[in-house]
């Protein structure tokens, strides 16, 4: 199921509509944007555009939005600072005169606790965007900055940014000047969510590890900086092969989740790597499933020494196409690496190379565990997310 488009505050939803601008997004196509990283756009941009005009932010020529040379400025200022300043704005906003003044006058009301008419609380949705009102009333933020009643929330640490697998994580009321000029080189999959991959070589690269490490305070790790530069690498893994006779028997003890907790390192369809830590508890539970465990203590047969290496190739569909499990499953016997579209959720497609391992049946859909050549790192793909050409 897809995963449902999250409330964020108002400074996520302004940020974010101030690089799609940046970006010089089509201004019919901004609401895109939020959509493909997963931000509920309420109200619409019919709201936070004007809104965004009246504080200074943007400005409008000739039919084009532009990002005015304040809005860094305006980002860099303290939460009060940033909710006097939307406040000011939205009350002002409207071009009508009436609309202005009925603003004023609801602001008014909510100060005195008036009683709202129905078309009072139909405009509180503007206010429930800047966080100043909850289910037609005030909350703390909005008593404060309306009232004038209890005392602002002690303001809270600074989050560090942290390198989450393959993501660069940073919190965005945290860090506002560094995310502002990263957005310049890197497009966020969610809202301070920055994804690390061979796109940023298109990029002035130094420029960007340079705002990396500033947001981690450290150097970048040598693996993140070998993963963007394409430098070659080795992984060494400490631990226990098992090599099964076949991969069906590999596949067909996977089935039972206590076994495959343990078995989640592919080697190749038909090898395993367990730890050290977790290998006396595997063997017996291997054992009371009646598989005979031998170590690897017998001599192979010498074989003759071959003079020619005639490479299998993997024919391609001619005319209708082949259903893509086929195509994975012949590239998995031949253990070739293949190309694919994967459409993960809240990311945009992205090419892989993948050389696949195994395929198992989870419940209703059906998962491709592969070595990932793009990520150098073994992968776990949904099916129905995976595009292979010429097949459906």
């Amino acid at each position: 199921m897809k995963n449902l488009p999250v409330h964020y505050p108002s400074l996520y939803v302004i940020f974010t509509l101030l690089n799609a601008v940046r970006r010089g997004i089509p201004r019919p196509q901004i609401w895109r944007e939020f959509r493909r990283q997963g931000i509920a756009l309420r109200p619409r941009l019919a709201f936070w555009i004007p809104l965004c005009k009246q504080a200074g932010l943007l400005k409008e020529t000739d039919g084009t939005l532009r990002v005015t040379s304040y809005a860094p400025t305006w980002l860099k200022k303290s939460p009060e600072e940033q909710t006097i300043a939307l406040i000011e704005a939205w009350q002002a906003s409207p071009r009508n005169k009436k609309a202005r003044q009925f603003r004023k006058k609801l602001l008014w009301k909510l100060q005195y606790d008036k009683p709202l008419t129905a078309k009072d609380t139909a405009a509180l949705n503007g206010l429930d965007a800047l966080g100043l009102t909850v289910d037609h009333s005030l909350t703390r933020w909005g008593r404060f900055f309306i009232k004038g009643e209890g005392k602002l929330p002690s303001p809270k640490p600074v989050s560090p940014c942290v390198i989450d697998g393959d993501q660069f994580v940073a919190h965005l009321p945290s860090h506002p000047h560094l995310l502002w000029q990263l957005e310049l080189h890197l497009r966020p999959s969610a809202p301070g969510v920055y994804p690390l991959s061979r796109r940023i070589l298109q990029q002035d690269v130094q420029t960007v590890f340079q705002l990396l490490e500033m947001g981690l305070q450290v150097e970048l790790p040598a693996r993140i900086k070998a993963m963007l530069l394409a430098q070659p690498s080795i992984r060494v893994a400490e631990g226990i092969v098992l090599e099964f006779s076949s991969p069906a028997e590999l596949a067909q003890l996977r089935r039972q989740p206590t076994l495959r907790k343990y078995m989640e390192e592919f080697l190749s369809p038909q090898r395993v790597l367990v730890s050290n830590r977790h290998a006396g508890a595997l063997f017996a539970l291997l054992r009371r499933r009646g598989v005979y465990l031998h170590p690897n203590e017998e001599q192979s047969p010498v074989r003759k020494k071959r003079t020619h290496f005639p490479q299998q190739l993997l024919l391609q569909p001619v005319g209708r196409s082949l259903p893509k499990l086929t195509i994975i499953r012949k590239y998995q016997e031949l253990g070739q690496a293949l190309d694919m579209l994967y459409r993960a959720p809240g990311c945009t497609p992205e090419v892989r190379r993948i050389t696949p391992l195994a395929i198992e049946q989870r419940g209703e859909h059906t998962y491709v565990i592969a070595y990932c050549q793009t990520r150098r790192g073994q992968r776990t793909f949904r099916l129905d997310r995976i595009e292979v050409p010429g097949t459906w």
